[in-house]
């Protein structure tokens, strides 16, 4: 995926042709009236998969978002939708890096090793649901009383269904004399589905105030891209029939959880 910093992006304003790029704002429209980047146009990213305007092969097109959470997900959907790949960029930290505002970050570690078993593989991503369900869990009672507690309920419970999946396949692949119960139980969810670390997650969740949503949806918007991503690629390079089918069973479970992840800005920037 091509990227811009925030300074390739200021020095592309001031030395190309205006005719030669475009810029495009993915965040709500009422995020965009507060403040964005002169030039660019809005569109949101729910829409950015369905219009034309973006497809243009004449041009560069840079999507930015807050954080570049989201102008990262309008990539791959647009370049999914027709718009060519070379011509499609992502500004890197988004609107906070382009004024310098301090972004978050949050490390990324190793997720499936070479070399792993069948059960190993399954054992570990099991261990991802559960991240992502403790995540959700405490962002519930973090949102209580918002639009957003019962998103991150159903959510949660999602993430356990997902790991019911993964066990289903594994005790039909290895039986076991462990319930799921228990095997979930026994998982520590320290790290999540996306591949990030679960007490870097809660730490950020505390810094969140309950008035700005946004930042909440945009890192799970973030959480289910990567695992997606993640599920999606494991997917295609895994050879044997069961474990290729678990991943790309969860990668269109993903899928369909980024969508109502980007839905659900409308309840925070309603037009």
């Amino acid at each position: 995926m091509c990227e811009l910093t925030a300074q390739q992006l200021k020095q592309l304003i001031a030395d190309t042709r205006e005719k030669a790029f475009l810029i495009v704002d993915v965040r709500q429209a009422a995020e965009y009236r507060l403040d964005h980047i002169p030039g660019a146009v809005n569109i949101p990213l729910a829409e950015i998969g369905s219009d034309p305007f973006v497809f243009d092969e004449t041009r560069k097109v840079i999507f930015y978002c807050r954080h570049g959470i989201r102008s990262t997900v309008a990539v791959v959907l647009a370049t999914d939708a027709g718009l060519n790949q070379e011509n499609a960029f992502h500004l890197r930290g988004g609107m906070m890096a382009y004024t310098g505002e301090i972004l978050l970050d949050v490390p990324r570690v190793d997720l499936f090793s070479s070399g792993m078993t069948l059960v190993a593989v399954m054992e570990r991503a099991i261990n991802f649901e559960k991240g992502a369900f403790l995540f959700y869990d405490a962002a519930k009672k973090k949102f209580i009383g918002t639009p957003l507690h019962g998103i991150m309920v159903k959510m949660s419970q999602a993430e356990v269904g997902h790991a019911k999946i993964i066990f289903k396949m594994l005790s039909e692949k290895e039986p076991g004399p462990l319930s799921f119960e228990d095997v979930f139980d026994r998982c520590p969810g320290d790290i999540l589905e996306g591949g990030k670390s679960l007490d870097e997650m809660n730490r950020f969740l505390e810094g969140v105030s309950p008035e700005n949503k946004v930042d909440i949806l945009e890192v799970a918007i973030e959480l289910e891209f990567c695992a997606y991503d993640l599920y999606k690629t494991m997917a295609e390079r895994s050879k044997g029939p069961v474990i290729k089918n678990m991943f790309f069973t969860l990668a269109e479970a993903e899928k369909d959880h980024l969508s109502t992840m980007i839905n659900c800005l409308e309840l925070i920037y309603p037009e």
